[in-house]
């Protein structure tokens, strides 16, 4: 049977543990077709009619989407925490300062803690506007046509204009009068 379409090993990708990470490698780019191949062990053919049959820009879409999406919020996270980091040290800051108040005024000295409180002052006023700055959502921002929920709806008006061709015109006649777009898609019947 060597040769033959219908020969070799079916489904080496879809019954592979690892099925969600290898898909995700082919989309991004993380490693090469051979590299993949070796990995799972067939041949780099088999990843690249993989690729070309079985993923579907819904999914590409999606992967990208979601890629996109993680190193956004890995980047949010380190800025948050830099700036809790910031938060703590103010605090600890406000917290020797009102110490060193309470000891000068134990000891009567008026012109020492005036200095202080002033220095705290300082201080609780930065950490109002370090707070004040933190209150400043940051905010994850996806295109709609990268978007799972778009990919799939376009995929559905798509289907029920192939289904009942009659809509399409009326479709795209009113998409237009809203001036909306409806990019035509590689292989797409729109």
């Amino acid at each position: 049977m060597a040769g033959n379409k219908a020969s070799g090993r079916h489904g080496v990708i879809d019954n592979h543990p690892e099925k969600t990470s290898i898909i995700k490698d082919i989309v991004l780019g993380r490693r090469s077709l051979t590299d993949i191949a070796r990995r799972i062990g067939t041949h780099p053919d088999t990843v690249r009619r993989y690729r070309d049959t079985k993923i579907t820009e819904e999914t590409r879409r999606r992967i990208i989407a979601e890629n996109r999406i993680e190193g956004i919020e890995a980047d949010t996270a380190i800025v948050n925490e830099e700036r809790m980091d910031v938060a703590r040290t103010y605090e600890k800051l406000a917290r020797r300062v009102e110490t060193l108040i309470t000891k000068a005024e134990e000891i009567e000295d008026d012109v020492f803690a005036l200095a202080a409180m002033e220095g705290l002052r300082k201080v609780l006023r930065d950490i109002a506007t370090m707070h004040g700055k933190m209150a400043t959502s940051l905010s994850v921002e996806v295109t709609l046509s990268e978007s799972p929920e778009w990919v799939t709806l376009k995929r559905i008006i798509s289907e029920v204009c192939e289904e009942v061709p009659a809509a399409r015109e009326p479709f795209l006649r009113r998409m237009r009068h809203e001036v909306l777009s409806v990019a035509k898609e590689e292989g797409g019947p729109l």
